[in-house]
Parts: C-alpha cells; structure tokens; sequence
C-alpha cells in the first residue's frame, strides 16, 4: 500500500449526524483498557442505539481458522492455516466469528452491505468458499467483537480517547497488520513516535 497515497487523501472522518458508522476508531494514549490499547477498530454501526465495531490489527496467534472449520482434505487444510490469520475483534461474545470483507462477494439474505468497501458476513460458508478459492477477494475473520451502548462512543471520543479516520479498504485488509496502527495515525498526520502516553490532552 502507498503510504503517499494514504498522506495525500482526506483522511478525517466527519460525522453523518453525530455517527461515524463505516469509520475507523484509532485508540489514544488517553485509553486506560488494556484490550483496547493500540488498537484500530472498523464500525460498522453507529447510531442512537449504541454502536458496534471490530478491532482489525489483533491477530490471535494460537488460533487459526483451520481450528475452527472442519477441512477435509489435510494438504488443503495446512495451505489454509497459512494465509489466513484469525483476530480479536472484541471482548463481546468472544466465541462468535465474523467475516469483514470485500462487496464482490455475498451470500444472499445473509451478507450485510456496509457500504461500497464492506460487507459482513456470519455463514461458515463463506469460509468454505475462501478454501475452494471462490470466496470474497479481501477479508478479514474475527472472534468478538466491540461494543458500545448508547451515548458511551460518543463520551469516549470527546475524552480523547479515540481519534475518527476514514476506513481506506487498502489499510484494512493490509497484510501488515503490526502496520496498520502506524498507518491510521500517518492519515491523520501524526507520528507514532510523538505520540506517547506523555501527551496531554486538550
């Protein structure tokens, strides 16, 4: 991914009536939860009933998603565990899983259209299509997810605990995932480096 043209975009997310459903969340030195510490959180809704999100750059190392589908063929399966990483997406219903991913692909009456970048989808079949090689061109799988209740992203925001960019697909789906925290601070122009936990806040 280009780092210049991550620069070069408007990267700041404005609200659609107070609601940043289909943004990033950028976690600040300002978060005192651990689980959420450096993290990059895709929303997927946002509006006065609370808001639901998935962390996108913590990969479970332990896991992998051919501990979770049953593969039949061995050679096939060993392939599958290599490219495809399973991540925390939140502390919220940890054992249910989730696919963030590209809008070529969607099951009908299943798939969820978030916007002209993503869709979501919970069908084990799109993970039996991701074997055969018919599946959705970029995705990420996650266990859990985030969650707000109403009014509580909106307070945690103006405590500056969370920044707002726009969800650039390129930076999602990045195979780099230690990178991506880097690269949601760079689309807002700031420097991981002068952004420590000594910073204070406005």
């Amino acid at each position: 991914m280009s780092e210049k043209k991550l620069l070069t975009e408007n990267a700041v997310r404005t609200s659609i009536n107070g609601f940043y459903k289909g943004s990033l969340l950028v976690s600040t030195p300002g978060m005192l939860d651990p689980r959420f510490s450096r993290s990059v959180i895709y929303l997927i809704s946002h509006n006065e009933k609370g808001a639901m999100g998935f962390i996108i750059n913590k990969p479970i190392d332990d896991i992998q998603l051919g501990d979770i589908i049953e593969i039949e063929n061995s050679n096939k399966n060993i392939a599958f565990q290599k490219k495809n990483t399973v991540f925390f997406g939140g502390p919220v219903e940890f054992k249910s899983g989730f696919l963030l991913h590209s809008t070529e692909y969607e099951i009908k009456n299943t798939s969820l259209k978030i916007d002209d970048n993503f869709c979501l989808t919970n069908d084990t079949k799109a993970l039996s299509d991701i074997i055969e090689g018919n599946g959705p061109v970029s995705s990420l799988f996650m266990l859990g997810y985030a969650g707000w209740y109403p009014g509580q992203l909106e307070k945690e925001i103006k405590e500056d605990s969370w920044l707002v960019v726009n969800a650039d697909p390129e930076l999602v789906f990045n195979k780099s995932h230690s990178e991506k925290y880097n690269l949601s601070l760079k689309l807002l122009g700031i420097e991981n480096a002068y952004f420590s936990s000594d910073c204070g806040r406005a």
